[in-house]
């Protein structure tokens, strides 16, 4: 979708789950090669990690980074993509990553909240995540701390708390159709060769990763128009 078709007077109800998908899985389709690379470039420690014996909590850690690393940089390559422009792995990964502090704050507190939300019951999990959904996008395109990143995608998912909602159940299936498609095969393989039902699980991994970003970065996009009548050239212009 260009800058064009995400223009728009931000009226206020024009938007569907069905047009954020849509938006995402084309800008992620057309752009497969560049975002896929960038998402297997910065995931590229947590396979060296599953080949080599350590702790759960470096691999936690190293995880938890390298997935924030990947949204980041697929955030700035999706509002490129969406404005019109063409990205490549050198620019997601140079200029997204300037924008990493943030972003993992962000991920760090609403994933404790959002996991002791869950433990408590799971309906307060649903929904701090569901509050929380554009946050990271949020810190990375605005620059806001972590605080004002999580109030900030308050503000914009309030009164669309069920599109956003519905967004993101029909992302997970998605994921888990494509994973559980390839993981099929990637066990068959495996019966024979170990290694590579790693290898490819990291990648089938890594890939779900990419389109999240891809999902959550043009859903903060159509919220920002939404509700502020902001255009993907001005969101976008943080980057230039």
């Amino acid at each position: 979708m260009t800058a064009t078709g995400m223009s728009g007077s931000g009226s206020g109800t024009d938007w569907s789950i069905g047009a954020v998908i849509g938006a995402a899985g084309s800008a992620f389709g057309s752009h497969l090669v560049p975002f896929g690379g960038t998402a297997l470039v910065a995931g590229l420690p947590s396979l060296i990690l599953s080949f080599v014996s350590t702790t759960p909590v470096v691999q936690m850690v190293v995880n938890l980074i390298v997935s924030q690393i990947i949204t980041v940089t697929l955030v700035y390559g999706t509002t490129q993509v969406l404005r019109g422009r063409q990205v490549t792995i050198g620019d997601c990964l140079s200029t997204g990553l300037g924008h990493l502090g943030a972003a993992l704050g962000v991920a760090i507190v609403s994933g404790l909240a959002i996991g002791v939300a869950s433990l408590l019951f799971l309906i307060p999990g649903l929904i701090l995540y569901t509050m929380w959904a554009v946050a990271i996008p949020a810190a990375a395109i605005e620059n806001t701390s972590i605080m004002n990143s999580l109030r900030r995608s308050s503000d914009l998912t309030l009164g669309r708390r069920w599109r956003v909602f519905g967004v993101i159940v029909v992302m997970i299936i998605i994921v888990v159709a494509a994973g559980m498609i390839v993981g099929g095969i990637a066990g068959i393989l495996g019966q024979v060769e170990t290694a590579l039902f790693e290898v490819i699980t990291w990648i089938v991994t890594t890939l779900a990763q990419a389109f999240s970003a891809c999902v959550m970065a043009t859903l903060y996009v159509y919220l920002r128009r939404d509700k502020e009548g902001a255009d993907i050239n001005q969101i976008a212009s943080v980057f230039d």
